[in-house]
């Protein structure tokens, strides 16, 4: 299956600048460029400084390299290049001479350096635009799976997994989408803190150790830097609970698009998410159950699923309609009850939505709902659950996935 993303191709394909693309590894990043960007010179440069040149698969000198690249640049020609960073210093101070004709693309998967080459520092600061690849956008996915004879529910979850590029190898349509992501993390139990722990590649081992302490915090449901903080902390990864120490660490980690945060309505506060549900089920899973150093059956790991799915799709779901209506993405918590979703418009209540994923919505769910709403002021008032048939309320909006899609067509 190939999954179109057309917002990805348009950023780049428009940028009058030479381009920074990056992002985490296994984002589609090379997948986007090779299939959907039309370029004349395509170079990848290997972890031990060779230089892979697409034209015959041929392995080329640094200076002869230079040389074509030079050319084909002033030549008003497309060149990209992949793992860019690997080239080290004097790349950068040759690019930062030669002409800046033609279109450039560099390529990068590594947070430090990439940030290196845009820092105040850097002589090429201001020559390049910066093109961030994350996940693919759950629209995009969708989009791609309404040709399939899939469920509203089955939609939903497939498309939320397929966000993550590297699980469209896993898609079966005939298979239910919690059996796939159970695939996913009884093999990819390595393979997942990879992705992420390569973008720190370069920095000290100490530093690396932080991050992922982040990672496995959010995902535990410390979202707020203060918890995230105290949790570091605890296990001896920063030398006081102070969250002034982690904000650089987090302000990188919402950068390279591993964890995005969301703003609570009408509070100076902020909650950090994880962008991808793949990891975040992992870490998840990994900080409650230890399944990276242990064997686990798949029938455990469905019961994590179970878990913390309906979690997930509440995120995925807050941001997709906030997204859809062109809305700032908030949460609303106070003493006695919490809103799932409170989307505004210049900062004014838009939209609240109450969000209830499980197998059988009750008439009690429906009622909890319409209580937490009547307590918010907000334009319209929606329930959003897996299926709307055979579900009614006089108080609010009941909708599901398949009057998001009829919109998005209109």
């Amino acid at each position: 299956m190939i999954i179109e993303r057309p917002n990805e191709v348009k950023r780049i394909m428009e940028a009058k600048k030479w381009i920074l693309v990056y992002g985490r590894r296994k984002t589609g990043k090379t997948f986007i460029i090779q299939n959907f960007i039309k370029y004349d010179e395509y170079f990848f440069v290997k972890k031990d400084r060779t230089i892979i040149s697409e034209r015959g698969n041929k392995t080329l000198v640094y200076d002869t390299f230079l040389e074509i690249l030079q050319r084909a640049l002033e030549e008003d020609k497309t060149v990209v290049i992949d793992e860019f960073h690997r080239l080290g210093q004097d790349f950068f101070d040759f690019l930062h001479y030669i002409k800046k004709s033609g279109k450039l693309l560099l390529v990068s998967s590594t947070l430090s350096l990439s940030k290196n080459l845009l820092s105040s520092h850097s002589p090429l600061l201001g020559i390049f635009k910066e093109n961030k690849v994350s996940l693919i956008d759950l629209s995009d996915a969708i989009n791609a799976l309404k040709k399939l004879k899939l469920n509203k529910k089955e939609l939903v979850e497939i498309a939320i997994l397929l966000k993550e590029p590297f699980a469209i190898d896993y898609f079966d349509e005939r298979k239910d989408p919690r059996k796939v992501m159970c695939e996913i993390l009884l093999g990819s139990v390595k393979t997942i803190p990879a992705l992420v722990g390569e973008i720190f590649s370069e920095e000290e081992r100490s530093i690396s150790a932080v991050y992922e302490g982040i990672l496995r915090a959010v995902a535990d449901g410390k979202m707020v830097s203060g918890e995230i903080s105290s949790y570091l902390s605890s296990r001896k990864l920063i030398k006081k609970d102070d969250p002034s120490i982690i904000q650089q660490y987090l302000t990188n980690l919402v950068e390279f698009g591993i964890l995005k945060k969301v703003m609570v309505y009408n509070k100076n506060k902020f909650v950090y998410k994880h962008v991808s549900p793949i990891a975040r089920l992992f870490y998840y899973a990994d900080e409650k159950y230890n399944i990276s150093e242990r064997k686990v059956t798949e029938q455990e790991i469905a019961r994590i699923i179970d878990e913390l799915l309906p979690r997930i799709v509440e995120d995925e779901i807050r941001e997709f309609i906030a997204n859809r209506y062109g809305l700032l993405e908030t949460i609303l918590e106070t003493a006695d009850y919490d809103i799932d979703a409170y989307l505004l418009k210049f900062k004014k209540p838009e939209i609240a939505i109450e969000i209830k994923w499980k197998k059988t919505i009750e008439k009690e769910d429906i009622a909890k709902a319409e209580e937490n709403l009547s307590k918010v002021k907000a334009k319209k008032k929606l329930l959003f659950v897996p299926d709307k048939r055979n579900l009614k309320s006089e108080k609010v909006d009941i909708i599901d996935i398949s009057d998001l899609i009829d919109q998005r067509n209109k």
